[in-house]
C-alpha cells in the first residue's frame, strides 16, 4: 500500500526540483531541461481460477530527469526516481507484473550495487560525417532505451503496464548498470550496439549468486514513411557470458535470444498496429523460450478531447523442462483520457483492464486486473 507519510515527507524534494527545472528554464536557455512525471496507480486483481485471493494495491511515483546540452554535441543525462507502495507486485501470483514501472523497492539496492533511486547517469557525444549521424553513450544507461523500442507498447506511464506488452521479456535487457551504447543512422537505416556489466538474480548456490555479467547485444532498424504513415521495423539479437544456472544448478550457462520490434502507422496519426517476437536458447534455466505479442493503437475525438486507447495480447511459451509453468497468455486494454494540457505539462486518467492466465502443469491460475493510472507530465 502507498505510505502516505512517506510521500509527504518527499514533496519538498519533488517541488524542490519543479522550481529548479523553472530557474534552469530561465537562466540558461536550452543547455539544462528538466522534466518529471508524478504517476499514481491503483490496481484490482479479481481471481477467477488458482489458489489466491482478491486483492488490491496502489502505488505512488515520481520520475525526474535532467539533462544539460553544453554544446550541440555533448549531453549530459541524470534519471532518478522516488516510489510509495509496490502495488500489486508482491500480491499478484502471475507470472509477470501488471505494472512495469519501477516502484518502491525496485528503487532500493538496484543491480546489487548498493544504489538506491539513481537509474541513469550518463554522457552523449554525438557525430556525423558522410549523411551518417550517430552517438556513443557511456555511463549508468538504459537498455530498454536502445534495444526492443516500439512507438505503441513502450511506455508502462501512458500506455501498456503490463510487463508483457511493454518490453519483450525474453530479450532480458538489463536497465540501470554500467554501459556503452552505440546508435547510428543513415537514411532510414539504424543500427544500434550495447554493452552493458549487470549482475545475475539471487541464488542459493554461490557460484550462480549475484555473479557480474555481460550483455551484449544488436539492433537494425529501418524506417518507412508511405502513405499509411511512419513505419519501424527493428530485428535485434542479444548473448551474455556463461555465468546463469543450467536446469540441475551444476553448469553456467549463457542467455542468448534474437527478437523482432514492429510498429506501423494503418491510419496516419489515428490507428497503428505493433508486433513482437521472441525467442531464446534454453539451455540456461528460464521461464520463457518464444513470445509473441500484437495489439493496436488508437487516437479518437470524443466529447472535444483527444482521446487514447490501446488493445493488446501476448503469449510466452515455457521450455518444456520447466517445472511448474506451460504458458503464460495477457490480454490489456487502456483507455486514456486527457484532463489537462497546457505546452508541455499535462494530466490524463487512464482506464486499465487486464486479463491473465498462467497455464501450470498442473492446474492455471487465471484472474482479471481493472486499474486507474493518474499520469501529471510536465
Amino acid at each position: 500500500m502507498v505510505r502516505w507519510s512517506h510521500f509527504l515527507k518527499a514533496v519538498p524534494f519533488i517541488l524542490g526540483l519543479c522550481f529548479t527545472g523553472l530557474a534552469f528554464g530561465l537562466g540558461l536557455g536550452q543547455k539544462f531541461a528538466l522534466q518529471g512525471d508524478l504517476t499514481g496507480v491503483y490496481q484490482w486483481l479479481w481471481q477467477e481460477k488458482g489458489d489466491f485471493e482478491d486483492e488490491d494495491a496502489g502505488s505512488l511515483a515520481f520520475d525526474g530527469r535532467l539533462s544539460f546540452k553544453p554544446t550541440d554535441k555533448d549531453e549530459f543525462y541524470l534519471r532518478a526516481s522516488l516510489a510509495w507502495g509496490n502495488g500489486l507486485k508482491d500480491l499478484s501470483p502471475f507470472m509477470l507484473p501488471p505494472n512495469a514501472d519501477d516502484l518502491e523497492d525496485d528503487l532500493k539496492d538496484i543491480n546489487g550495487r548498493g544504489r538506491d533511486h539513481l537509474q541513469e547517469l550518463w554522457y552523449a557525444r554525438a557525430f556525423e560525417f558522410s549523411g551518417t549521424k550517430g552517438r556513443v553513450v557511456l555511463g549508468i544507461i538504459s537498455g530498454s532505451s536502445f534495444i526492443d523500442d516500439n512507438r505503441f507498447a513502450n511506455d508502462e506511464l501512458a500506455q501498456f503496464m503490463n510487463q508483457a506488452l511493454v518490453n519483450n521479456p525474453l530479450a532480458n535487457i538489463p536497465n540501470y548498470d554500467y554501459g556503452l551504447a552505440l546508435d547510428v543512422e543513415k537514411g532510414p537505416f539504424n543500427v544500434r550496439f550495447v554493452g552493458i556489466g549487470s549482475k545475475t538474480p539471487e541464488h542459493e548456490l554461490s557460484k550462480f549468486n549475484e555473479k557480474d555479467y555481460l550483455y551484449l547485444a544488436a539492433q537494425v532498424g529501418l524506417n518507412l514513411k508511405t502513405p499509411l504513415g511512419e513505419g519501424n521495423y527493428r530485428l535485434y539479437a542479444f548473448c551474455t557470458d556463461r555465468k546463469f544456472p543450467d536446469w540441475k544448478d551444476e553448469r553456467k550457462k549463457s542467455l542468448l535470444g534474437i527478437g523482432v520490434s514492429i510498429d506501423q502507422d494503418l491510419i496516419k496519426d489515428k490507428l497503428g498496429a505493433f508486433l513482437r517476437l521472441g525467442y531464446q536458447d534454453t539451455r540456461a534455466k528460464v521461464d520463457y523460450k518464444a513470445m509473441a505479442s500484437l495489439g493496436i493503437d488508437y487516437n479518437f475525438k470524443a466529447f472535444g478531447r483527444d482521446l487514447g486507447a490501446g488493445l493488446g495480447w501476448a503469449y510466452l511459451r515455457a521450455p518444456s523442462r520447466h517445472e511448474e509453468l506451460k504458458h503464460t497468455e495477457v490480454i490489456e486494454a487502456y483507455l486514456s483520457i486527457p484532463v489537462y494540457q497546457k505546452g508541455e505539462t499535462s494530466l490524463k486518467v487512464s482506464l486499465d483492464y487486464q486479463f491473465l492466465r498462467d497455464e501450470l502443469k498442473e492446474g492455471a491460475n487465471k484472474g482479471h486486473i481493472f486499474g486507474l493510472r493518474c499520469n501529471l507530465r510536465f
